[in-house]
């Protein structure tokens, strides 16, 4: 009956799948993960589900570990194509990523049973988290039945934020990444396989993301503590895991105020998108690192406008071809400017706040948010102001420049200093390696007996990092190339 509902060639994409996971080749997973899925999918499953797993499972021996890899595919697929059936959709997945996550982290730690490529981690962790966020988007709607409402009630623990932190940290705590699972490695020998690592550093990026749809932002940065990220970490070498990374710890900082850090992490993470744009087509995430993309340069223009620090040429002009209008208004202090901007850089907050019997609007956290942005806006207007006169002269009175801004006498000194503090990032990561504060602003002052002492600080173009980042791009490419020489799939 099997061999009769689809095509030849969904059957040997099966067959090949399910042989390369039992002799673990990675190579032979991630080619056909990342291509041959894609291409079955577009050629015969573009407006319908892909084969049920009853009717996969013969295929394959009724093989466990390949049947529920398989079903994440299958309600990954059915999301993406807006395909689901309701909330016994959502249930049915969230049973089959419990079922998923026990057997991974039942796997040995020195090594696994089976492996999988860093892109499908990532793909796992990021579609977990997306549901999450969908389902409770889902159970907010006006139009819910009482079936619905019963089956909610039934299943309180199904997609909870409880549950599904409690696994994404079972997954740190397995690959031994994060500030907890370092303090107890010191006393244990040995380390997880690459394969934990990866989905460990993955689960904490989903816990920031977590995190921040829930407007928890200092819990989502104080994940991230225990991990260097400072610069290219050798599991974040998926795209999508790094645009996700770098955009919402850089708007995380933003909301918190840490406007230097949120620039700083908005840079790094255009500069990488910039560079590696060639390996962005291969992912079904394009879509996704595209807007993260826009909604960083959206950050770096909020972040720039409210308190000004110096950017690359590059990044500048990027700014500039996307946000010249908003830009020039939020020169003016216009809130309206603000607001649109907001809007467009905020990620889809969770209502967290729902219960089964009530009806929130879905878009309820943004107001609140953005309330709250404004508002801090509102208390700093005059800080672009002080910036630019200071831009002007290497030595001014304070009295003279409170006059100039129209401040009351004592007012200015408040802001000067507010505008130091804002322009300097104090990361943990940075005093971890000697390296104290860095500054963001192309211009640095100090106050001292009644004068405002101003000094440039010229920026210097490192081509180091580059190069790097160009070789080990190009190493990836040439493996890829000699690994794809050696594949024989059907």
């Amino acid at each position: 009956m099997a061999e009769s509902v689809f095509p030849e060639s969904t059957k040997k994409f099966i067959v090949a799948l399910n042989r390369a996971i039992q002799r673990k080749n990675v190579y032979d997973i991630q080619h056909l993960y990342e291509s041959e899925f894609s291409y079955q999918t577009s050629k015969h499953y573009k407006t319908s589900l892909w084969p049920s797993p009853q009717l996969v499972s013969p295929l394959v021996d009724d093989d466990e570990n390949f049947m529920v890899l398989y079903k994440q595919l299958y309600h990954r697929h059915m999301y993406v194509r807006k395909l689901s059936s309701g909330l016994s959709g959502h249930f049915s997945s969230f049973q089959n990523y419990m079922d998923l996550f026990n057997i991974i982290l039942g796997l040995t730690t020195e090594a696994p049973e089976f492996e999988i490529p860093a892109a499908w981690c990532w793909d796992m962790i990021d579609e977990f988290v997306y549901q999450f966020y969908a389902f409770h988007s889902y159970r907010s709607r006006p139009d819910l039945t009482e079936a619905d409402r019963k089956m909610l009630k039934d299943n309180p623990h199904a997609w909870s934020a409880q549950t599904v932190i409690r696994f994404l940290l079972f997954f740190a705590s397995k690959g031994e990444v994060g500030a907890e699972a370092a303090e107890e490695k010191k006393s244990e020998a040995g380390s997880p396989h690459a394969l934990f690592e990866t989905l460990g550093v993955y689960a904490l990026i989903g816990m920031l993301r977590i995190n921040s749809l829930m407007g928890d932002y200092t819990g989502g940065i104080e994940v991230l503590e225990g991990v260097d990220i400072t610069g290219a970490h050798e599991h974040v070498s998926v795209p999508a895991a790094h645009a996700s990374l770098h955009y919402h710890m850089a708007f995380a900082y933003l909301v918190t105020r840490r406007y230097a850090e949120s620039v700083r992490y908005s840079r790094d993470g255009l500069v990488y998108l910039a560079r590696n744009k060639a390996l962005i087509p291969r992912t079904y995430q394009q879509n996704n690192i595209y807007k993260m993309q826009e909604q960083m340069y959206g950050i770096l223009a909020l972040a720039t406008s409210l308190v000004p620090q110096g950017l690359e040429e590059g990044l500048a002009a990027g700014v500039h071809e996307r946000f010249a209008s908003q830009m020039q208004r939020m020169r003016v202090m216009d809130m309206e400017a603000y607001s649109e901007v907001f809007k467009s850089v905020a990620p889809k907050f969770v209502p967290m706040s729902l219960t089964n019997d009530t009806n929130a609007k879905p878009d309820d956290g943004l107001a609140i948010q953005l309330k709250v942005f404004l508002k801090e806006v509102e208390s700093i207007r005059r800080v672009p102001d002080i910036y630019s006169y200071l831009k002007l002269c290497t030595t001014i009175n304070v009295e003279r420049l409170t006059s100039f801004l129209g401040e009351e006498s004592g007012g200015l000194t408040r802001r000067l200093l507010y505008l130091k503090h804002k322009t300097q990032s104090g990361s943990p990561a940075l005093e971890k390696k000697g390296s104290g504060k860095s500054k963001s602003s192309d211009i640095q002052f100090v106050v001292s007996e009644g004068m405002v002492h101003v000094s440039e600080r010229r920026q210097q173009k490192q081509h180091a990092d580059f190069f790097i980042r160009e070789i080990l791009r190009y190493e990836y490419v040439v493996a890829e190339v000699e690994a794809s020489r050696r594949v024989s799939y059907f």
